[in-house]
């Protein structure tokens, strides 16, 4: 899982993002990374590890990742509702209409155009960013790997 996104890396993508957006941005990758991660763990975790695996994730996420402030002033209990609602969207978006993890990301950047966190011409430099801080194709790979 990479660390939370700051403001000096989303620059060097040409991302310009007021300080106020940048602890939105970064929960909105860190729900994507869950997302992969999450799904990932469901499929070549045998159930009865699952649990602890991810909830040594999230214990590892609220300790060293929150407290910072890099994902806003938020709690992470309060963050849980966001998480939960953003893992269904793109469960939906994979298991329904059959997008591949690139897609996600286009997904992803499109949402955040939409929440007026980013401006629109940034949207394909916030895909590339997503591309590479999000490592989709790896769990891709991972979850075709299933059968």
């Amino acid at each position: 899982m990479p660390p939370p996104i700051t403001a000096s890396q989303l620059g060097e993508y040409g991302i310009e993002a007021t300080e106020s957006h940048v602890p939105h941005i970064a929960r909105e990758i860190l729900s994507l990374n869950l997302y992969w991660a999450l799904a990932a763990i469901d499929a070549h975790i045998p159930s009865k590890y699952r649990a602890l695996i991810r909830e040594d994730l999230f214990e590892s996420i609220q300790t060293h990742w929150w407290p910072s402030g890099q994902l806003g002033a938020r709690t992470w209990i309060e963050y849980q509702p966001e998480l939960a609602q953003r893992r269904e969207h793109y469960a939906r978006l994979v298991d329904r209409e059959g997008i591949n993890p690139m897609g996600i990301c286009a997904e992803t950047a499109g949402l955040m155009e939409d929440l007026g966190l980013i401006e629109s011409g940034n949207r394909e430099k916030l895909l590339v960013l997503l591309i590479d801080y999000a490592p989709a194709a790896e769990y891709g790979r991972l979850l075709e790997n299933l059968g």
